[in-house]
């Protein structure tokens, strides 16, 4: 799979996890100071974002390459 996309698909998980988790209020969790809740969110936000960009571009190179192992036999 080419880079370009592999950033490109890691970048739009990082921002579409962003958005899933913009209505949890992290200031609960950390009262005392409200820019540690915002970079927590930051943080945990690119972590999940990564995961499901790791996990998306794996299965579509599996994806990719389960053609060319289906018709090796013939």
């Amino acid at each position: 799979m080419p880079p370009l996309l592999t950033l490109t698909t890691t970048i739009a998980a990082i921002y579409f996890v962003f958005y899933l988790i913009r209505p949890i209020d992290f200031g609960k969790l950390l009262p005392k100071n409200p820019l540690q809740a915002a970079v927590l969110k930051v943080v945990v936000a690119t972590s999940l974002g990564f995961l499901l960009a790791t996990a998306l571009v794996s299965l579509l190179n599996s994806a990719l390459q389960l053609p060319g192992t289906l018709l090796k036999d013939f």
